[in-house]
C-alpha cells in the first residue's frame, strides 16, 4: 500500500533501477499490467498502483468520484514515494499523467502515454468535434445499458467497444483482464455521471518540461489518433508513435512492442 492523500492505494512493486509508475485507465486497477510488469523488471523498478474508487478495497467516503481527485492523488503518490519518475498512463490515466508531469514538474522524469484521453483538445474546431461524437456513438450501446442499471452488461458493451471487438469478445479476453473488469464495474455509472475535468489545453500543454512519448494504435479510434497528434503538437518534448496492427487494447494484446518502445525511450532520457 502506498499511504497518500487521506487514502491506501493498492501498489505493487518488482524490481531494481530506474523507476517506471504505471497509471490505469477506465475499469481497471494495477492488474491491468499484470502482462508487462514481469519484463519491465528485469531491468527496472516496476510500480503500478489502483486509482481511488478502483478495485476491490475499501476506500473512504468523503469524496465523490473524480478525475481530478484522481490527479490530486497522482501527485500524493509522486510526494509520498519520494523520488522522480517515469509515468506510463493508459487512456483515462494517460490525462492523470500529463497533469502530474504539469503540476509536480520535480517528480516526473519522462512521460509515455497509450491513447491518452484528452478530449478537451479536439473541442476547437468542427472536425474535432465530429471526431468526438463519432466516438461516443460507438459507445452507445454501454449508455443503453446503464440507463437500464445493468453496470455488468455495460462494462462488457464498454469494453467490447472500446477494443473494436465483436459481440461476446469480452468473453475471449484473458481471465486476469476480464476478472478485473468484473471488479471494476461499479466505477463505470460513476465515471459516466462524474463533472467533467479541469480541462487541458494546449498552452497548458506547451508548460511541460519533461520528455513525451505519444502512443497510438495504428487501427484505433480515429478519436485516439487524433487526440494523440495534437499532444504530441502541444508538448514541446514530445515524440509520436504508432503501435503497428492494434488499438485501444494494445498494451495489452502487442505487450512485447508496447514494452520495448516504452522502456527505450525511458531508457535514451
Amino acid at each position: 500500500m502506498t499511504e497518500a492523500a487521506g487514502a491506501a492505494f493498492p501498489t505493487v512493486m518488482a524490481g531494481a533501477g530506474e523507476p517506471v509508475l504505471f497509471v490505469h485507465g477506465a475499469l481497471g486497477d494495477y492488474r491491468k499490467w499484470d502482462g508487462l510488469w514481469q519484463d519491465i523488471a528485469k531491468g527496472h523498478r516496476f510500480i503500478a498502483y489502483t486509482q481511488r474508487w478502483h478495485g476491490t478495497s475499501a476506500w473512504p467516503a468523503d469524496k465523490p468520484y473524480s478525475r481530478d481527485i484522481q490527479d490530486d492523488d497522482l501527485v500524493a503518490i509522486l510526494h509520498a514515494l519520494g523520488e522522480p519518475m517515469n509515468l506510463v498512463g493508459l487512456s483515462n490515466g494517460g490525462a492523470v499523467a500529463l497533469r502530474a508531469a504539469l503540476r509536480a514538474p520535480e517528480l516526473v522524469r519522462s512521460v509515455v502515454l497509450y491513447e491518452a484521453n484528452v478530449p478537451e483538445l479536439l473541442i476547437g474546431t468542427a472536425e474535432g468535434r465530429a471526431t468526438i461524437e463519432a466516438f461516443q456513438r460507438g459507445l452507445g450501446e454501454t449508455s443503453d445499458a446503464l440507463v437500464s442499471t445493468d453496470t455488468a452488461q455495460a462494462a462488457r458493451s464498454f469494453v467490447e467497444a472500446l477494443y473494436v471487438l465483436p459481440k461476446g469478445g469480452f468473453d475471449t479476453l484473458d481471465p486476469v483482464q476480464k476478472a478485473m473488469v468484473l471488479d471494476n464495474v461499479h466505477t463505470l455509472p460513476m465515471m459516466w455521471n462524474a463533472p467533467d475535468p479541469m480541462p487541458l489545453t494546449c498552452t497548458a500543454l506547451g508548460k511541460i518540461t519533461a520528455p513525451v512519448l505519444v502512443v497510438y494504435g495504428s487501427e484505433t479510434f480515429p478519436f485516439f489518433k487524433a487526440v494523440a497528434k495534437r499532444i504530441a503538437e502541444c508538448v514541446p518534448n514530445a515524440r509520436l508513435a504508432a503501435l503497428e496492427g492494434v488499438g485501444h487494447i494494445g498494451p495489452v494484446v502487442a505487450k512485447d512492442a508496447f514494452v520495448a518502445l516504452a522502456l527505450g525511450f525511458v531508457d535514451a532520457q
